[in-house]
């Protein structure tokens, strides 16, 4: 494996010293669970390549396939470890009977942690996640974040981020530990952001990572009316816009946003990436990745930009109010 010449921007996050590739790569694929036929070898591949395409920003969890996920990364990512920023998660708990629950008990951070490290092949995370915040209030988030302070100290995690917060949330984490991310899902759907979270972090430095930014796979033209995904894939069981009355309504706008994505020139999931990335306060896309073409796709994304016009003109096309301008 090599750093190849076809390198990734980078932006800084947040508060951070840390400057992760604008295009990440999203391993929850790569657990296999709920993603369909996901080949080891073939997932192996992809993120060899895109380490030497030059993408240096790998986002996982434990909660991917039991482990899963973490131990390729791990098992690949192992030789170049000191040129990549790893980024993993806690909190999820698996009851055994085919449901998570959210635990983020101090007890369950510092086991978690030890977990990851020995999957992942290394000595510290540099960018650890609360996965999802716990709606219960029963953890004390003063226990949750004083854990996370003392995992830094001990050199085990470099920074501390968390996913799935709102504002209010992220807030009450941030009396506690220094946040330098915040994980969200953002795509041209999906931009309720947009009214809170996105011009908090932009106010108070704190590194914005959209996930899902291709809408699960809705964005990049794949699917038209007469797809019917499996009732065991992640996306028909969690994601409301493949309910049978939504989807139908999304792929009429998808067909009219491909026709503008034809003018512009560029692919319809190229243009999707690039409207998040206009954004200066994005700092890196989280792209799921299951092959060596799409991590191409993903890399040639990054290489071009919209002009404000077109910019605007998406925008317009999946919302009618005019919170987009920025």
């Amino acid at each position: 494996m090599s750093l190849g010449g076809c390198l990734v921007d980078t932006r800084k996050l947040g508060n951070s010293d840390l400057y992760p590739t604008v295009i990440g790569f999203g391993s929850w694929a790569a657990g296999k669970a709920g993603w369909g036929d996901v080949d080891d070898d073939e997932t192996e591949a992809a993120i060899r390549h895109a380490y030497d395409l030059g993408i240096t920003f790998y986002d996982t969890a434990p909660a991917y396939g039991l482990g899963h996920s973490e131990e390729l990364l791990g098992k690949v990512l192992k030789p170049v470890r000191e040129h990549v920023i790893l980024a993993t998660k806690t909190g999820l708990e698996w009851n055994g009977q085919g449901q998570f629950s959210i635990n983020v008990t101090k007890a369950k951070i510092v086991r978690e942690v030890e977990e990851s490290l020995c999957r992942l092949k290394t000595d510290y995370v540099d960018l650890y996640q609360i996965h999802w915040p716990d709606p219960t209030g029963k953890t004390p988030v003063e226990e949750t974040f004083e854990a996370l302070n003392q995992l830094a100290a001990q050199g085990k995690i470099r920074y501390i981020g968390v996913s799935n917060f709102n504002v209010q949330q992220l807030v009450t984490a941030q009396a506690v530990s220094p946040i330098v991310s915040v994980q969200l899902p953002y795509n041209l759907f999906q931009r309720d952001v947009e009214h809170a979270a996105l011009p908090y972090a932009k106010q108070l430095n704190i590194g914005f990572i959209p996930y899902s930014p291709l809408a699960q796979g809705l964005l990049t033209g794949k699917f038209n009316y007469l797809t019917r995904l499996p009732k065991t894939d992640v996306r028909a069981q969690l994601n409301p816009l493949f309910s049978a009355k939504q989807f139908t309504k999304n792929i009429v706008i998808i067909e009219t946003l491909t026709g503008l994505a034809r003018t512009i020139g560029k692919p319809l999931n190229h243009v999707a990436i690039n409207w998040l990335l206009y954004r200066k306060e994005i700092t890196s896309v989280i792209i799921g990745v299951k092959t060596i073409q799409q991590v191409e796709d993903n890399a040639a994304a990054a290489k071009w930009s919209l002009t404000r016009e077109e910019y605007e003109q998406i925008s317009r096309l999946f919302e009618t109010d005019s919170s987009y301008v920025i």
